[in-house]
């Protein structure tokens, strides 16, 4: 036999044990897969797999609570544990948070109490300043009735005035905008305060010096041009009555300075004028105090300005009703300034 049968003989050998050894692999292969197939439904069995899934069978009534608890028990402790912890971690949260709650209302309650404190105590302060404002003004208000206590007033403390006149306008206002719809009995402190300071301005009015003082200094012009912007709204009450009385004495003193009288014309006293004596309801001291005013202001007037101003705004009928009535001085002071106002007509013409 030469070489090349040789080695052919050792090839067909070996493909003879190669397959011997893929049949016995094959053979084994089967074997596994026949025990495998056979053990796998006793093994769904004892696993309980089957169970639980019938468990998830809707139709069967069951739900899902039933298969959670069919869990492994370690399987649902780790979820309780974790929840427990996650429960736990919230409840610490609201503590703190149901803490810093309660310390924020402590500090509300705190504040509110100070705020309650603190408003006593401005009340308090408020009634007294107003009490001893009454007071002061009061007796400063009789002083003043002497010219000469005016006279070293001016002499010595004109800056003072001029800041005594400024505080007067703005409690003037305060108190008219506090008490618009009616006023405060007339033993009110802060009533007695008011018309304190009032009486005080109409007394420096009073003087010749002090109505010059009144017109040149800006605070006092202010003021008379704030009565007479305010006095139309005042309330028909008892106390406004007073009042108004000592605003129209005032407009009547300062009428006497030229200055002054001026300033009245230019400022429209003759609409608070017009409003007065067509009301009414004002009882006829308040009127005559009107009458008055126009009569100084009438007094030997030339201006066509002012006297045309005069003729269309004033209720000249029921003026002259007021001359032809029974009510003595009333009457006297109206027919003198129907009177006057006729005669200055003539500068009308003039012009």
């Amino acid at each position: 036999m030469d070489k090349d049968d040789e080695e052919r003989q050792t090839n067909l050998g070996d493909e003879k044990q190669f397959l011997i050894s893929v049949e016995d692999t094959l053979k084994t292969v089967k074997r596994s897969i026949h025990k495998f197939v056979t053990d796998v439904p006793q093994a769904l069995v004892n696993s309980g797999l089957d169970i639980d899934l019938k468990k998830l069978n809707i139709e069967d009534g069951q739900n899902i609570q039933d298969l959670i608890s069919s869990f492994p028990k370690s399987f649902t402790d780790q979820i309780n544990k974790e929840e427990k912890e996650k429960i736990s971690a919230i409840e610490l949260k609201c503590e703190q948070l149901h803490s810093q709650l309660q310390q924020q209302v402590d500090r509300n309650r705190k504040a509110q109490e100070e705020i309650e404190y603190l408003r006593e105590q401005i009340l308090n302060q408020s009634t007294y300043c107003a009490t001893l404002g009454a007071v002061l003004g009061n007796l400063t208000w009789r002083a003043s009735r002497l010219p000469e206590i005016v006279d070293v007033w001016l002499s010595g403390f004109q800056h003072m005035i001029g800041e005594f006149l400024s505080i007067t306008d703005g409690s003037f206002v305060a108190f008219i905008n506090t008490y618009r719809n009616a006023f405060p009995p007339t033993c009110n402190v802060e009533y007695q305060f008011i018309i304190g300071l009032l009486g005080i301005v109409s007394n420096i009015s009073a003087t010749p010096e002090g109505r010059e003082f009144l017109m040149t200094d800006p605070n006092g012009r202010a003021f008379v041009q704030k009565m007479m912007k305010l006095m139309p709204t005042l309330p028909l009450s008892q106390g406004s009555l007073s009042l108004k009385r000592l605003m129209l004495m005032t407009f009547y003193n300062v009428s006497m300075n030229k200055t002054g009288l001026q300033y009245l014309f230019e400022s429209r006293v003759s609409d608070v004028l017009n409003c007065y004596l067509r009301n009414n309801s004002l009882p006829d001291e308040t009127q005559f105090l009107c009458l008055r005013v126009l009569h100084s202001m009438t007094y030997g007037l030339t201006n066509p300005k002012y006297i045309q101003d005069l003729i269309t705004t004033l209720p000249i009928s029921k003026i002259e009703d007021i001359a032809i009535s029974n009510k003595n001085e009333m009457s006297t002071v109206a027919k003198q300034v129907i009177k006057q106002l006729r005669d200055s007509q003539k500068f009308i013409r003039m012009n």
